[in-house]
């Protein structure tokens, strides 16, 4: 039943929304499905997720048992459940500015006792880390990157001064396939913008099959223009060499 609910809500989304080839280069305002609708957006987008959305991501990721682990873009709680679970003496922070999916992700957390999760509604240019009193040691972006329509002044401005040198900034997404309409931007766009706003690469995963995982640390003090030449130069560099390893 819930399988033909689906397939008929992503027919009048269709009807509704031209899907078009994907360059890679744009931002996606539309979602199918609608953000706005919490209950079709976690039947469609959570229906047997683990099978390939790797949920071993998460794991990769755990350094300590009581890391604090910042999620932007929590969305239905997928990633929140998973580090809440993995991380019992830690502090996972979700955040989303739709608060369809926030009131969602507040009774996914009464339901399965969640207790070390925070949710705050955001807004969509402001993930308010300045009002956090926590040092972060995780800032994690699943399946958000491609939300954000000036992702370089976001980074810059309202991340990058509010995060701590030791703050691992974790960005996993879907590759672009040719052919094939998606909602994402390459790894490339990524490093290449992160770059511009104060952060190195310094890890991606080679495991993932038609997905990436890009692994930034802070750079303390904002680059300058020519060394932002040469931290471009040197990440594409870095990435060049792991796609051939």
């Amino acid at each position: 039943m819930i399988k033909t609910q689906i397939f008929l809500y992503l027919l009048r989304l269709h009807k509704r929304i031209p899907m078009g080839s994907n360059t890679n280069t744009g931002r996606y305002k539309r979602c199918i499905p609608s953000y706005g609708d919490a209950g079709f957006c976690a039947a469609v987008m959570d229906t047997n997720r683990d099978s390939w959305q790797r949920p071993d991501i998460v794991s990769s990721l755990i350094t300590r048992s009581d890391m604090t682990v910042v999620d932007i873009g929590a969305g239905t709680g997928y990633f929140a459940d998973l580090f809440s679970r993995q991380l019992p003496e830690g502090k996972i922070i979700a955040l989303d500015p739709e608060a369809s999916l926030t009131t969602w992700m507040e009774e996914r957390k009464n339901r399965d006792s969640l207790d070390n999760v925070s949710i705050h509604q955001i807004t969509v240019d402001d993930p308010g880390l300045d009002q956090l009193n926590d040092e972060i040691d995780l800032l994690f972006v699943g399946y958000t990157y491609f939300h954000f329509d000036d992702p370089v002044t976001y980074f810059r401005e309202k991340i990058h001064p509010f995060i701590q040198d030791k703050t691992v900034v974790a960005i996993v997404d879907m590759a672009p396939v040719p052919g094939q309409p998606r909602q994402t931007v390459s790894a490339q766009q990524v490093i290449n913008e992160m770059a511009e706003t104060g952060f190195q690469l310094d890890a991606e995963s080679t495991t993932l099959y038609d997905q990436y995982l890009l692994v930034f640390k802070k750079i303390s003090q904002l680059a300058t223009p020519f060394s932002l030449v040469l931290l471009l130069h040197v990440n594409l560099r870095a990435t060049k060499n792991l796609l051939s390893e």
